[in-house]
């Protein structure tokens, strides 16, 4: 599988959504966060517990390991209408510890039934790191008025204090223990998004990691039987609805995978198949994934986010092409330290932002929106005054993403974007809808550029739709929507 690292509404509603953001008081939670950080930090101190080498060992340094199945779903802390299903992979600490109450189910594929099975991932972690990621994770306060007792989402961006205690106490926590595995990776950078800036939000995991049809269905590349492989993704594609999608009432699918014809072309070679495979066969099993990608952004009632491909092509990338109702192929540019001049529904000021920074939107024909990341490409840190933001892996930390600009870091971006103006409308949830609300086709006007012909492409090949826009200079998602980093 390749591009997994693809480097990758209404005005009256975008409105009211910034008049509410930028309201002045302090979110309520965080003086009960504060009290919690405070007692976490102390009660380390008091236990003098350190995890470094050559220091007394304690208790809590010893390394135990976690399942995903350890855990449970608590529907009380999340909507049933802002359901994401994940698709990408590396998220096990994220999955099994730091946010394991607000995921429903994890999935895997398994190759010889075709079908997608349960998962129960794991984690080799220290006692602290599993004390202080589940007590985040189950973080409740009492409320003063009523004295009932409630759950709270705790923000990445006021746990900085306790993260710097426990990894100065158990720095070793950013492996694994039993694999030596860090947790970086690019699922924990596209999930830990989505968790933060969706704080009501429920999960569904699927580890793309297991589900490598070319490598894992190797008789059928290396015996080029294009019609047995098509019926084995026909029968993935039917337990992805039914055992997935269906059963979980999943909205949104976010999704920074992907399928190219070098994909089949690497997998011809790691299966040692002999002789050789022609570039137009490779193609037809690429397009034998077809019916997985039906069910993912064809599906009635549910809307595909999707780190698109630059450049895609019919031969060399013949899914990204497709232009599905319910996806949105998104991709990320870069304006460094300037902000833009977009206005909030992306019909004015963007067409000064393509021919100031043309070179940004090469490859753009099979790509539905752009969205500005706010730093620089070659100078991550000279950034402009709402670059996109990111946690750490453990969720505990905040600040300005300096990882070069991909489409895979752009799709949490458009997810949150979609569910936040989803959250605006007073109707039913309608994907179709939704994307043209988001991606309206009302960008005709080439902003007095009247001899551009990239520009004048740039219109025609996206048929007038707003395509190019700033959601992170409005602070389009829940996180801001309810104030958490007022």
């Amino acid at each position: 599988m390749s591009n997994t690292y693809k480097f990758l509404p209404a005005l009256g509603l975008l409105s009211a959504f910034a008049a509410h953001a930028t309201t002045p008081q302090p979110h309520p939670l965080k003086v009960h966060a504060q009290q919690h950080i405070a007692d976490s930090i102390a009660w380390i101190d008091e236990q003098g517990i350190s995890c470094e080498q050559n220091t007394n060992s304690h208790p809590m340094c010893d390394t135990v390991k976690v399942y995903f199945d350890d855990g449970e779903f608590d529907p009380s802390r999340t909507s049933s209408k802002q359901t994401i299903l994940v698709m990408d992979y590396g998220m096990d600490l994220q999955t099994v510890l730091r946010y394991r109450s607000r995921i429903k189910s994890a999935y895997k594929y398994d190759p010889d039934t075709q079908t997608f099975v349960a998962d129960n991932p794991s984690v080799s972690i220290s006692r602290l790191g599993q004390k202080v990621l589940s007590d985040i994770d189950g973080f409740t306060y009492t409320d003063q008025d009523t004295g009932a007792v409630k759950p709270g989402f705790l923000p990445a961006a006021w746990l900085g204090d306790l993260a710097a205690k426990y990894v100065g106490a158990a720095s070793q926590d950013k492996y694994d223990h039993e694999t030596g595995a860090p947790h970086f990776s690019h699922g924990t950078k596209v999930f830990g998004y989505l968790a933060q800036h969706n704080p009501d939000a429920e999960f569904v995991i699927i580890d793309t990691s297991t589900f490598s049809p070319f490598i894992m269905h190797k008789d059928d590349i290396c015996s080029r039987n294009i019609d047995a492989f098509y019926v084995k993704m026909e029968r993935a594609a039917g337990s992805l609805l039914r055992d997935i999608i269906e059963v979980n009432d999943i909205e949104y699918i976010n999704y920074s995978g992907g399928f190219e014809r070098r994909d089949v072309q690497t997998a011809w070679e790691s299966n040692k198949c002999s002789g050789s495979l022609s570039n137009s066969r490779a193609k037809r099993f690429v397009q034998s994934i077809r019916p997985v990608y039906d069910k993912l952004f064809s599906t009635y009632g549910v809307l595909g986010i999707h780190a698109g491909a630059a450049s895609a092509t019919s031969s060399e990338n013949p899914l990204d092409v497709i232009d599905y109702q319910n996806r949105i192929r998104v991709m990320s540019y870069t304006t460094g330290s300037v902000d833009t001049q977009i206005s909030q529904d992306a019909k004015t000021g963007w067409q000064d932002v393509f021919v100031n920074h043309t070179s940004e939107f090469d490859g753009h024909k099979y790509i539905d929106m752009y969205i500005n990341f706010g730093y620089g490409r070659s100078a991550f840190w000279e950034t402009n005054s709402t670059p996109k933001m990111a946690s750490d892996v453990y969720g505990m930390r905040y600040g300005a993403d300096w990882e070069f600009p991909s489409s895979s870091w752009a799709a949490p971006i458009a997810t949150s974007y979609a569910i936040a103006i989803q959250s605006q409308m007073e109707w039913g949830f309608d994907p179709a809808y939704l994307k043209r609300t988001l991606i309206s086709q009302d960008c005709y006007d080439n902003g007095g550029h009247f001899i551009n012909f990239a520009l004048s492409d740039f219109i025609y090949a996206g048929n007038g739709h707003c395509r190019l826009q700033d959601p992170l200079k409005y602070r389009l998602d829940t996180l801001n929507q309810q104030g958490y980093l007022k």
